[in-house]
C-alpha cells in the first residue's frame, strides 16, 4: 500500500517539476523578446537589429541590456550634405 502512494506522489512531483522548468524557460524567452517588441511599438528604424541583439542576449546577457537601452534611445540621424548645402556654406564664409 505504501509503494502505490509513493509512485503517485513521485509522478505528481515529476510533473510539477517539469511544468515549472517549462514555464521558467518560456518566461526567460519572453523577457528576452521585450526589447524587440518595445522597439517595434516605438517605430524604431533599427527594430530588427534590436530584436536580434535581444535574442542573442540569451547567450550573452550584456547584449540584452544593450538591446533594452537601444530600444529606448532615439536614433541620431545625420543627413548627407548636398551640393546646395555646400554652396550655402561657401556663401556664409565670404
Amino acid at each position: 500500500m505504501g509503494t502505490t502512494e509513493n509512485t503517485v506522489y513521485c509522478g505528481i512531483s515529476l510533473f510539477l517539476l517539469l511544468f515549472c522548468v517549462v514555464v521558467i524557460v518560456f518566461g526567460i524567452i519572453k523577457i528576452h523578446e521585450l526589447p524587440g517588441i518595445i522597439a517595434k511599438k516605438r517605430n524604431h528604424p533599427q527594430a530588427d537589429a534590436i530584436q536580434i541583439s535581444s535574442i542573442l542576449g540569451l547567450l550573452l546577457l550584456p547584449l540584452w541590456f544593450f538591446a533594452l537601452i537601444w530600444a529606448y534611445t532615439k536614433p541620431f540621424v545625420k543627413t548627407a550634405a548636398t551640393d546646395n548645402d555646400k554652396e550655402m556654406e561657401k556663401g556664409e564664409q565670404l
